[in-house]
């Protein structure tokens, strides 16, 4: 996955700013509520989580969906899921 070079220092900046955060508490869920709070979503913050945790991108993702402050993400997530399982069952 490619990134141009004003996304890759976002990711960057908002690793180091949230560095201090996860090395104090090492809690996931503090961690995504910070990332939110400073409007880091979606696929930045799965990277963000990936860096800081130096993690697999299915760890990020579980830190990520499973936090609280991402419900809202998690829902529409699992409603696309959804929504692709049945467009393949209607194909079928």
């Amino acid at each position: 996955m490619g990134f141009d070079a004003e996304r890759s220092a976002r990711i960057g900046a908002l690793r180091e700013s949230a560095r201090p955060l996860w090395e104090a508490t090492g809690d996931t869920d503090a961690l995504q509520q910070f990332l939110k709070d400073n409007g880091c979503h979606g696929a930045e913050a799965v990277l963000v989580t990936m860096s800081l945790l130096d993690c697999d991108l299915a760890e990020a993702q579980r830190a990520f969906f499973g936090a609280p402050c991402r419900d809202t993400e998690r829902r529409f997530h699992n409603r696309a899921m959804d929504l692709l399982e049945e467009a393949v069952d209607s194909d079928a």
